[in-house]
């Protein structure tokens, strides 16, 4: 869902016990400005359940943090295929490839592993991505946020395809204009940021 409208003070943990009451929240994100870290007034949450998101629309009127949020149905895309991609992130630097790949390979088939580099360092960053051939594993995995891989506390996402958040910017054009412009400098600060919506999680 895109939640739009929110409180430049609400944080990710504030949004994420409210809609919790319709469902189960499998992941919640709130969207910053790149440079001053600041909450932009919107973000994107993912149940569990496609029926808690009919119950969120069901309520008329939504209060979060003093103010009305507007969550809105996320378009689907058309010919979307389930998801069999996800985004590991808090990777400790010392767990091995072999051990990503044993540890993973238990919920079922990898396709492709992929371990990206930092390009200054050579260096290889905390984060990766791990194609399964169905999406049956990624189900099992979201079951758990968080998972114990080495020695590391690592948070499992479903890597978005980029298309999602070009979709995702189009409908935060139109959904929130008028908060893009509500504070001075926002709106420039908003078309600076898109480049940034994959972030690690962009597939």
């Amino acid at each position: 869902m895109f939640i739009g409208g929110l409180s430049w003070d609400t944080s990710k943990k504030d949004l994420t016990e409210y809609l919790s009451r319709f469902g189960e929240v499998v992941d919640c994100t709130i969207k910053t400005d790149p440079v001053t870290g600041r909450s932009r007034g919107f973000g994107f949450v993912l149940f569990k359940d496609a029926a808690s998101v009919d119950k969120v629309l069901e309520l008329k009127e939504h209060k979060l943090d003093g103010k009305l949020i507007d969550p809105k149905r996320a378009k689907a895309l058309k010919g979307k295929e389930p998801p069999k991609k996800v985004f590991v992130g808090g990777l400790s630097p010392d767990t091995s490839e072999e051990q990503i790949k044993e540890y993973f390979g238990a919920f079922g088939e990898i396709e492709n592993i992929e371990l990206p580099m930092d390009t200054k360092t050579n260096e290889r960053r905390g984060f990766c991505f791990i194609t399964y051939t169905d999406e049956e594993p990624v189900k099992k995995l979201l079951e758990s946020r968080y998972h114990q891989i080495g020695s590391g506390k690592c948070e499992i996402k479903v890597a978005q395809p980029k298309e999602v958040y070009r979709q995702q910017q189009q409908q935060q054009k139109g959904g929130r204009g008028a908060a893009a412009g509500g504070r001075g400098g926002a709106r420039g600060r908003g078309r600076g940021k898109s480049k940034f919506l994959g972030n690690n999680l962009m597939a």
